[in-house]
């Protein structure tokens, strides 16, 4: 995965597919969370697979693309047709090839300009929330991050309370937990990161898009104050 879609990190991927090309190892990246918000080329990553969703860069959804580089390294699992050079066989979907090859033309070309951007807004949430919620951790800051994803975990609270008060606010947010048996289970990327429990199962993902202004970064954080002492209120009752 090139860029992390819980926490924004973007892995070494030019590394990797250097080690594995010079092993004789296939190696496929995962560019979905990564191209249009930060460059990315082929002529820089020696990989064999490289996938791409349109849904994330404004394309149709349901439309992707697999780029395959060696196309020994590849074998088709449906078989009787001559389509996508024999790989994918089967009626094409030429609005939603159409839709994402202009999606991929757009989107690199305005790459530079969304990072910015969106940079300075999720930079702007992050500082507001600190401020506003002193003992907020913001996980893999100090790694290298895609400029459109930011992951806050809030001591004290727990994520799927936070989503339904964040919702009921009208702000999207999403978490990487899942309610297992009736428990909140924090999410295996924090987990695998080291992240300690009690700030797994309290932390958000806040992303941002191409039409988000600094008023929504000023919604969110008019709305967590009230929405962070509520949750823990509610939590400190719950586990008296």
């Amino acid at each position: 995965m090139w860029v992390n879609n819980e926490v924004g990190v973007i892995q070494p991927v030019a590394r990797l597919a250097a080690r594995c090309r010079a092993a004789g190892v296939p190696f496929h990246t995962d560019a979905v969370q990564a191209f249009g918000k930060i460059p990315v080329s082929l002529r820089d990553v020696d990989c064999t697979f490289l996938t791409i969703s349109g849904h994330k860069i404004g394309a149709p959804k349901g439309i992707g693309a697999l780029v395959v580089r060696d196309r020994h390294a590849v074998e088709a699992i449906i078989h009787g047709g001559g389509q996508q050079f024999g790989i994918r066989p089967g009626t094409e979907n030429v609005p939603g090839i159409v839709g994402l090859g202009r999606a991929v033309e757009l989107a690199a070309a305005e790459q530079a300009e969304f990072a910015h951007r969106v940079a300075a807004l999720r930079d702007e949430l992050e500082r507001r929330l600190l401020a506003t919620v002193p003992d907020a951790v913001i996980n893999a800051w100090q790694a290298p991050r895609a400029p459109h994803v930011t992951n806050v975990a809030i001591p004290g609270t727990d994520s799927e309370a936070l989503l339904m008060h964040f919702d009921l606010a009208g702000i999207a947010c999403s978490s990487g937990s899942a309610c297992s048996t009736g428990a909140v289970e924090p999410s295996h990327v924090l987990t695998a990161m080291g992240v300690p429990r009690e700030l797994g199962v309290a932390a958000l993902r806040f992303s941002f898009g191409k039409d988000n202004v600094i008023e929504d970064v000023e919604a969110v954080i008019a709305a967590v104050p009230k929405i962070v002492d509520k949750v823990r209120a509610l939590s400190a009752v719950l586990h008296r």
